[in-house]
């Protein structure tokens, strides 16, 4: 008797035990059960719809809107070209300096004027916050520049209203605008400068 044939007698047969091990997992897959609370999903639903349904109500949101124009773009002299403000519906308009620059340019007078302005509508705002009841939580501000003037109020501008709303603790302020900047040609066709 050689080496190789006692080699060749001392293998395993490993397919029966495969066979067993693959009955094993059958029989724990198909005698596992799960838990049903294991199942449930959960999830928020509606409860205004269905079977209970129940009656829900909104709080109410006080929505002050800040329209932001720019006036005086028809003007031949430049410099008279100024930003004009409007709250809500109110009757009053707010106009900032005519020409104006930015803080960093301007005289400390103007800069007085323009925060003066600023401050104004800080006011307004704030008056109507408290006719609703104080809690900026509960307000939505928003800022609308419609076209297509709108689309040519400096960001600067914008930016100060933005400031009067989070300096009253409003921080949910929507931006409404322009859909894109107009082109040379179409700022000529509508008679912008």
């Amino acid at each position: 008797m050689s080496i190789e044939q006692d080699v060749d007698e001392t293998e395993m047969n490993m397919t029966p035990m495969i066979d067993i091990v693959f009955q094993l997992i059958i029989f724990f897959l198909l005698s596992l059960k799960f838990k049903t609370v294991d199942r449930r999903i959960e999830s928020a639903l509606p409860k205004d719809r269905g079977l209970q349904a129940k009656q829900t109500t909104l709080d109410e949101f006080l929505k002050v809107k800040v329209k932001v124009f720019r006036r005086g773009l028809e003007s031949v002299d430049k410099g008279d070209d100024y930003t004009m403000l409007k709250i809500d519906n109110e009757a009053r308009e707010f106009h900032l300096p005519k020409g104006w620059k930015g803080r960093h340019v301007e005289s400390i007078s103007r800069i007085k004027e323009y925060d003066a302005v600023v401050a104004a509508i800080k006011v307004l705002v704030d008056r109507k916050l408290k006719e609703h009841g104080g809690d900026p939580s509960k307000v939505k501000g928003e800022i609308v520049a419609p076209p297509p003037k709108g689309g040519a109020v400096p960001h600067g501008d914008v930016m100060s209203v933005l400031n009067v709303f989070l300096e009253l603790d409003i921080t949910d302020v929507i931006f409404e605008g322009a859909p894109s900047p107009l082109t040379k040609r179409e700022m000529e066709e509508r008679g912008i400068r």
